[in-house]
């Protein structure tokens, strides 16, 4: 029995030997992301003039599919008009004066910044092995975070800001011409008809 315990000594510093350099070769080994090549699903041109970026943080908690977690949330929202529906309504050649209606600037890309976004922690909540899925929290979490970003982004102070954006820009480039222009805001609820060219 002595003689048992003897030969078990060493066959334990072994395989704690071996566990720690296993585990240390595996730790220092860096993650590799492969890509099986991106495909481009679809090229839309777009004729909007954003304006402003708006940055948005916030810590979400989520609860569900046998999980619990944190995460804190990093993201932006661009801000801007869609220039295919603004109009001149008005303009006198020689005053070299217009007025252009403009629909209300909007949301047009909000994002999660994935790089900047932190898993705080995840726990399981239940005991269930095949119960928990983390991956699936996370999922619906990000959902979740991407229209916080889009909805904190829309406030009507930023809303306000994107305006005097869009009229800066606007007179800006008109000013070039020669021409002085002034911005009438649509209501949110109005729609505007873009401009036909008859040629």
């Amino acid at each position: 029995m002595k003689l048992l315990f003897l030969l078990s000594i060493p066959l334990a510093i072994a395989i704690a030997w071996l566990t720690t350099a296993i585990s240390r070769w595996t730790a220092e080994k860096p993650t590799t992301v492969t890509s099986q090549g991106p495909t481009v699903e679809r090229l839309e041109r777009l004729a909007h003039l954003a304006t402003t970026r708006v940055y948005v943080a916030d810590v979400l908690v989520g609860e569900g599919e046998g999980c619990r977690g944190a995460w804190l949330i990093k993201g932006d929202a661009l801000l801007g008009v869609d220039m295919r529906r603004i109009q001149i309504t008005a303009k006198d050649e020689a005053t070299k004066q217009a007025v252009i209606r403009s629909p209300q600037p909007t949301i047009l890309q909000p994002r999660v910044d994935h790089t900047k976004t932190r898993t705080w922690e995840v726990r399981r909540t239940t005991w269930v092995p095949w119960n928990a899925d983390a991956d699936k929290l996370r999922d619906e979490v990000m959902r979740r975070a991407q229209e916080l970003v889009g909805t904190s982004a829309a406030s009507a102070e930023n809303i306000s800001q994107a305006k005097i954006s869009v009229e800066t820009t606007l007179r800006a480039f008109y000013q070039e011409l020669g021409w002085q222009v002034t911005v009438d805001w649509t209501a949110s609820e109005e729609t505007v008809q873009p401009l036909l060219v008859h040629r």
